[in-house]
């Protein structure tokens, strides 16, 4: 798979928990995700404030220069890219690339409105690529972005909320999308779907409509839940009745970390989610009413963990 990214590697992890730091894991570097946007048998418009270099497969067919639009289809088995400053036609999957990736650029036409907000959440950071999926018989589009440009991007949360609280949401965040790429193959295009499959991935207009939200991905930057020294699957959901569920397992592997607790500002309410790990609203309450810290959040819902700064 092509490397479009330089990733700066951080030199010492440490443990956050109870306050402590102690060194616990080696160091890693950044972590690149690619996240499913969505597939589509009509053309897409690409426009971005940056030049973006164009790829054929591995091979560089051009530079696309900022504010130029390009048009990207795919026809009988083959790719096809039109601007004002190239054409070209391919049997490669398209990529666009910025030397900088938190550039972002635009889907002109795409409409991706989330209700209650009249924002337009069509546009992101980092690569575009388009490519054909046996699987739906369409072209994916895939946005692939350094993981920290994708965790200000999410739209999990509002921006009103305490600050503790949207800590402990974007380490959570953080978590469960490290555990989730994975190597590319001919069945698995991206990591992670950009709707609550997985988590709702929002993009450029979100982080700029959301600072707060944003700020607290900077604000813990590279740090992750651990259970025996390794990033685990951190599930968590809206609200619960009162009590979180102890994971069941059902042929998906065991969470022992997922383990039921009482969750007191939920008490009254119908379980909303699958219920397992941290219950939102009962964590941004805690965090808002008691003074919770994010870390003591995290140490809450998720039993027996660590919190490191991986990178």
């Amino acid at each position: 798979m092509l490397k479009i990214f330089k990733i700066l590697v951080v030199g010492v992890v440490f443990s956050l928990f109870a306050g402590e730091s102690t060194v616990l894991a080696e160091i890693i570097a950044e972590p690149v995700i690619r996240v499913g946007l969505y597939k589509t048998k009509n053309p897409v418009k690409f426009s971005s404030p940056f030049d973006y270099t164009v790829y054929s497969g591995e091979e560089i067919k051009g530079i696309l220069p900022a504010e130029e639009t390009a048009a990207l289809s795919y026809q009988n088995g083959a790719y096809i890219f039109k601007s004002r400053s190239f054409n070209f036609k391919t049997a490669d999957y398209l990529r666009l690339v910025p030397e900088d990736p938190s550039s972002y650029f635009t889907i002109l036409g795409y409409q991706r409105k989330m209700p209650g907000r009249k924002t337009n959440y069509n546009s992101y950071r980092g690569a575009l690529e388009y490519v054909f999926s046996p699987k739906s018989r369409l072209p994916y589009i895939i946005n692939e972005l350094p993981l920290e440009e994708y965790i200000a991007g999410l739209g999990e949360a509002s921006n009103g909320a305490a600050e503790e609280y949207l800590k402990a949401l974007a380490v959570a965040a953080r978590t469960y999308a490290y555990t989730m790429i994975a190597p590319r193959s001919a069945k698995h295009f991206f990591d992670v779907y950009a709707s609550t499959i997985d988590q709702l991935y929002l993009g450029y207009n979100a982080e700029m409509a959301m600072p707060r939200v944003a700020a607290a991905g900077r604000d813990t930057a590279g740090i992750m839940v651990t259970y025996n020294g390794s990033p685990v699957i951190t599930n968590y959901f809206a609200h619960s009745n009162g009590l979180t569920k102890t994971w069941n397992g059902r042929g998906r592997g065991s969470r022992p970390w997922l383990q039921s607790v009482e969750a007191p500002y939920d008490v009254g309410k119908k379980m909303y989610g699958h219920g397992y790990g941290m219950s939102c609203y009962d964590a941004a309450m805690r965090a808002d009413k008691e003074g919770w810290s994010y870390d003591s959040l995290l140490a809450y819902y998720y039993t027996r963990t660590d919190i490191q700064k991986m990178y």
